[in-house]
């Protein structure tokens, strides 16, 4: 089993007030995100790579590990009422660059969550 494809999404959710990653990942359990106003959650699934997302209106969404990061956070946003068409198209690229800075640091890891938010911040030691 391999969760670390589906890091990047989870911290990025989690920096949006989603609740229940890393606690879950420390325990060794699979990642579940829940965002509680909504009601939403986001599994990492035991296929590597692999997430569906369960919408408290009763549908589930399963995303292939081939479907990008950014198609799956997203997704993950918009069923939570938290991606709005209206809002501000520069708060939405601050959330893509966000998610780039992850990648780029490469948080297959926790250790690599501290370089991403040197990278967010401008900082390049």
């Amino acid at each position: 089993m391999n969760i670390e494809t589906r890091l990047a999404v989870t911290a990025a959710l989690e920096s949006a007030g989603w609740e229940g990653g890393a606690a879950s990942q420390l325990r060794g359990l699979l990642p579940k995100l829940t965002h509680r106003p909504s009601g939403t959650t986001l599994r990492v699934l035991t296929q590597p790579g692999g997430c569906g997302l369960d919408h408290s209106g009763g549908y589930t969404v399963t995303f292939l590990a081939q479907v990008p990061d950014s198609v799956v956070l997203a997704a993950c946003l918009a069923a939570s009422g938290q991606l709005d068409p209206s809002q501000d198209r520069v708060e939405l690229e601050k959330r893509d660059n966000w998610l780039g800075c992850l990648e780029a640091a490469g948080v297959d890891n926790w250790s690599g969550m501290e370089v991403a938010i040197d990278i967010r911040r401008g900082r390049t030691n």
